[in-house]
């Protein structure tokens, strides 16, 4: 088992849900998928696979856990503006009314969970480490890096 795998199997045996943060193309949905899943398969550990959270919805049962692919967080807007190239608004009106209706189908989410966020260099992904200790809708997370 690796370390990445075996930290996420400590957080989410003791209850609590995890972040993971890298790039685009870094591989965190391969690890998902073809590492993470298997794994708790092993473990008989129910899995509720959301690709994206426009296809999420929640269980009624809530039993096992959460994969929540493609998550996004406002945490950091100001830094993401703030540290951007682009004259314009980082994110755009359209966009944010639907981040915020995502954060409003997480809200009530009371089960370990486990999300999965892109940020596309190591300033931004060390600032989501650093900073990131509870998600937009309230749940507390630990965050680790993939990549």
């Amino acid at each position: 088992m690796t370390e990445l795998t075996n930290n996420i199997y400590h957080e989410i045996s003791a209850g609590r849900s995890v972040l993971l943060v890298g790039p685009t193309n870094s591989g965190k949905t391969w690890y998902i998928k073809n590492t993470l899943i298997p794994f708790f398969n092993e473990k008989k550990i129910k899995i509720n696979y959301f690709e994206n959270l426009d296809v999420f919805q929640k269980p009624n049962n809530n039993s096992g856990i959460f994969i929540i692919d493609e998550i996004e967080t406002l945490i950091d807007r100001d830094f993401l503006e703030t540290h951007s190239t682009k004259p314009k608004s980082y994110y755009s009106k359209e966009y944010l009314k639907k981040v915020k209706e995502w954060h409003n189908k997480l809200k009530d989410l009371n089960t370990p969970s486990i999300f999965i966020l892109t940020r596309n260099n190591q300033e931004k992904i060390d600032n989501v480490i650093d900073n990131l200790k509870v998600t937009d809708w309230g749940t507390k997370v630990k965050c680790f890096v993939v990549n």
